[in-house]
């Protein structure tokens, strides 16, 4: 039993990794979320979508550009909850229902001289 737990222990302690660095971290997440966002076609589009989209994108950018400059817990605070609400609104896929007119069954006389105009 106790080599069993030995040679687990050393198995263990033999492939544990040094520890990441959080900007490393946050670099990968932003290159990620900004590949997702940006491969979608509808980024160009003059939509909600589109919008959305192509602003979660400039906000990866600029977490990527100040990544070195300044603190990675500030920029994690600060553009994180931005993120989430806008690939929460990305992801909404709301439709919405297109409003058709009303088609008139009848015509109107322009002719008749009695009859009011519309």
């Amino acid at each position: 039993m106790r080599c069993i737990l030995c040679i687990l222990l050393g198995f263990s302690l033999s492939s544990s990794a040094e520890p990441v660095d959080v900007d490393s971290i946050v670099y990968y997440q932003m290159l990620l979320l900004k590949s997702k966002m940006d491969i979608n076609p509808i980024i160009w589009q003059d939509t909600k979508e589109g919008y959305t989209r192509n602003r979660t994108v400039r906000v990866c950018n600029m977490v990527l550009d100040s990544l070195g400059k300044i603190d990675t817990e500030t920029l994690v605070e600060q553009n994180y909850p931005l993120l989430d609400s806008l690939i929460l609104s990305v992801n909404e896929k709301a439709e919405y229902q297109i409003e058709q007119q009303i088609s008139k069954n009848y015509q109107f006389n322009y002719f008749y001289s009695s009859s009011s105009r519309p």
